[in-house]
């Protein structure tokens, strides 16, 4: 399957090989990379969505990390009706000297940080009001994430904050931003594996997601992390995916 769908591109244009995907199922593409440049994997997530509305049936998932790099979308998220949000707006000519690439993208959300040590997991996945609408899978992505944290014996894990994201408590542990072009998605969620302590000193004088840089935790404050902990939590994430998005 992969042969003929991936026949319009180049793998090697966004630094993939062959062995970097695997079929999860008869209508699933996996494609994992760590350490992924992020212009190359936002190339390939743009070039992933012309493949997916063109394909009847099919889903590309890619897991992945990047080095260092600060990404901004659209903007903050906005309060519901009778809400309020204090959220501290990102203006990039306000850093001007910020110590790592900036990209500005297309998904919701406003400035976010990617390092080696993250869970970056994108679904290039047609929508389907019936089936699979966006707030069902951004709820079941945060889910499945949940799903996984508690066999690695983490708890007091939730995604029902007014703030989008999954929580740790009153810390975050992953953000989710989505961009979607003709009923497919694109770009997805982010999860804090590891502390990286460049990126913490970094963010000291940012607010991703318009707060402030101590909200912020990862997976390794909270529990031991396994060795080869991306391909554990891969895998482990995966097979829930395999299991409920028939």
């Amino acid at each position: 399957m992969k042969e003929a769908i991936f026949q319009s591109i180049r793998l090697s244009d966004f630094e993939l090989k062959d062995s970097d995907l695997i079929e999860l199922d008869h209508r699933t593409i996996v494609v994992t990379k760590w350490n992924w440049e992020y212009s190359l994997a936002h190339k390939f997530q743009i070039s992933a969505l012309g493949i997916v509305q063109d394909t009847p049936n099919l889903r590309i998932l890619i897991c992945c990390s990047h080095p260092e790099v600060l990404t901004n979308g659209r903007g903050l998220q906005k309060p519901r009706k009778g809400e309020v949000l204090q959220l501290i707006e990102f203006n990039p000519k306000d850093h001007e000297n910020l110590p790592y690439p900036l990209f500005q993208i297309e998904r919701g959300g406003g400035l976010t940080f990617h390092h080696p040590d993250q869970f970056i997991f994108y679904p290039i996945v047609k929508l389907n009001p019936k089936s699979l609408s966006l707030s069902l899978m951004i709820d079941q992505i945060f889910d499945f994430s949940i799903d996984v944290l508690k066999t690695w014996g983490i708890s007091n894990l939730s995604h029902e904050n007014k703030l989008l994201g999954l929580w740790h408590n009153d810390r975050k542990l992953a953000s989710m931003g989505i961009a979607i072009e003709k009923l497919t998605t694109f770009h997805g969620m982010a999860l804090n594996m590891k502390e990286n302590k460049n990126m913490k000193a970094a963010l000291a004088k940012l607010n991703p997601c318009g707060l402030n840089a101590d909200t912020y935790t990862s997976v390794d404050a909270l529990a031991e992390l396994p060795a080869n902990f991306l391909e554990v939590f891969r895998e482990q994430f995966l097979q829930r995916i395999k299991h409920e998005w028939k």
